[in-house]
């Protein structure tokens, strides 16, 4: 049964895309040496442009999106391929949650930049689209109403990954799923320990302080 596990190696390599790298190089900088250092849509937006952001934000959701797509659709793909093995729902399950687990990876600790990116928002945000609109969908909503409030990028996200696995849990029953959220919102806290950290200085990027600038 060897095709899941090569789905689970696209999926790292799909989240590690360097998108943010990408569009930081076509405008003529290396993001990782301005602003938060970070690779993720909101340094891109800071540094190179509203656009720009907007479009990082988007490949990036997209990247986690179709890790997981690709993995759900795994027998189908076995099939259409002509392939004689066959995934148990139950194995399935937790293929699918591996591929998550990757995609957050590849993003945060792209193989190309040193192992070096982004705190896996917007990623994260497109796996779990793709376990739960509805519950994605509560946890952007979150998202959008924190930074209405703060203006801060980084509290909206940390508030966005504190309140999905509470939704996840409650309206949503698969248990795998449930407990995969819990843990992948916890490493994405993880990843913004350094804006945690600035909040606490008083020094982290707000966008209200900005517009005041």
């Amino acid at each position: 049964m060897w095709f899941p596990y090569l789905l689970l190696a696209i999926a790292y390599f799909l989240g590690s895309f360097p998108t943010g790298y990408l569009v930081g190089r076509m405008a003529g900088m290396d993001i990782r040496e301005h602003g938060s250092g970070s690779t993720g849509a909101t340094n891109v937006w800071r540094n190179v442009g509203k656009f720009a952001g907007i479009s990082v934000f988007t490949v990036d959701f997209a990247k986690g999106a179709l890790a997981i797509y690709m993995m759900m659709q795994a027998n189908l793909l076995v099939s259409n391929l002509g392939l004689a093995e066959n995934i148990s729902s139950n194995n399935l399950s937790f293929f699918v949650i591996g591929a998550g687990m990757l995609a957050l990876l590849g993003h945060s600790r792209p193989v190309w930049l040193d192992f070096k990116g982004g705190k896996s928002v917007a990623t994260g945000l497109g796996i779990l689209f793709m376990l739960s609109w509805a519950v994605a969908i509560a946890a952007f909503s979150v998202w959008l109403g924190t930074m209405a409030i703060w203006r801060t990028v980084s509290i909206s996200s940390i508030a966005a990954a504190t309140a999905a696995p509470i939704f996840m849990w409650t309206f949503q029953g698969n248990i795998v799923y449930s407990s995969f959220v819990t843990v992948g919102c916890i490493f994405v806290i993880w990843l913004h320990r350094s804006n945690i950290e600035r909040l606490l200085n008083g020094t982290e990027f707000s966008f209200k302080s900005d517009s005041k600038a």
